[in-house]
C-alpha cells in the first residue's frame, strides 16, 4: 500500500483534477479504510450522489464507487491494474458518467428498459411522494443502473435513518424484483415480484404502503 500511497501522492493527474463537474465538487481524500485507499470524490450532497476513485488492497485494483441515496456499486468500467490505465479511463469515461449522473440521460439506459416502457409507465404519476416518512427518491421515469443488470425504478428512502424500499428490473431474468435496507442491512422481500408492469401495479396497490409502514415500525423497535 506505501508505494501506491507514494505513486498517488506524486499523481500530476490527480494535481490537475477540476474542482468542479457538473455540479459534482472535488474532496481530496488521501485517505486508508481498512484494505482500501481513497484517492478522491466527486459530490453532490444535494443530489445525494458521489463518484469516489479508490485503490484496494485486496484485489490489486484500482476502481470507482458510485453512491446514488443508499444504493452504491462499483463500477467495472474503471477497474484497472495500474495507476496509469486508471488515468487512462478516468480521462475516458469520467466527465460522462459524472454527466448521467447529474442529469438522466434517457439514452443511457439499456433496450430491454425501454422495450419494457418503463420510463413512459402511466402508473408512475400515481406513486405518492411520501408514505409513513419515507420519501420517493428515485421514480420509474429515471431509473438508475446498479450492480448485475439490475436498475432501481423506484426507491422510497428515510436518509436519516439508512433505510429504503426499492424495486428494480433485472434486465437478465427480465423480471422485477424488491429489496429492503433496513439502516443499510439489506433484506430480501418477495411482495412486490412480478414480470410485466401491469402486474407490478398490482403488487404496489396492494403492498407498498403496508411495506413502509412495517418498515417504519421496525425501525422504532
Amino acid at each position: 500500500m506505501e508505494k501506491i500511497i507514494e505513486q498517488v501522492t506524486a499523481w500530476e493527474f490527480f494535481k490537475k483534477m477540476p474542482q468542479e463537474i457538473s455540479g459534482f465538487t472535488l474532496i481530496n481524500e488521501l485517505m486508508t479504510c481498512g484494505s482500501q485507499y481513497r484517492i478522491f470524490t466527486y459530490n453532490n450532497q444535494q443530489a445525494r450522489r458521489s463518484f469516489t476513485g479508490l485503490y484496494d488492497e485486496a484485489t490489486k485494483d484500482f476502481l470507482v464507487r458510485v453512491v446514488i441515496g443508499l444504493t452504491e456499486y462499483c463500477d467495472i468500467s474503471f477497474f484497472t491494474p495500474d495507476l496509469a490505465a486508471f488515468e487512462k479511463v478516468l480521462t475516458e469515461r469520467m466527465e460522462k458518467v459524472l454527466q448521467q449522473l447529474a442529469v438522466f440521460d434517457p439514452a443511457s439506459v439499456c433496450t430491454q428498459i425501454t422495450g419494457k416502457k418503463v420510463l413512459e409507465w402511466p402508473y408512475a404519476t400515481k406513486l405518492p411522494e411520501q408514505v409513513a416518512g419515507f420519501t420517493l427518491f428515485i421514480t420509474p421515469e429515471k431509473p438508475i443502473k446498479a450492480l448485475n443488470g439490475s436498475y432501481v425504478i423506484i426507491d422510497y428512502s428515510d436518509f436519516s435513518a439508512e433505510s429504503n424500499l426499492t424495486v428494480n428490473y433485472n434486465i437478465f431474468r427480465d423480471e422485477f424484483f424488491s429489496e429492503i435496507r433496513l439502516k443499510r442491512v439489506p433484506i430480501m422481500t418477495t411482495a412486490f415480484d412480478a414480470k410485466t408492469l401491469p402486474e407490478l401495479e398490482i403488487r404496489l396497490n396492494d403492498n407498498l404502503s403496508q411495506t413502509l409502514e412495517n418498515i417504519r415500525l421496525k425501525l422504532a423497535e
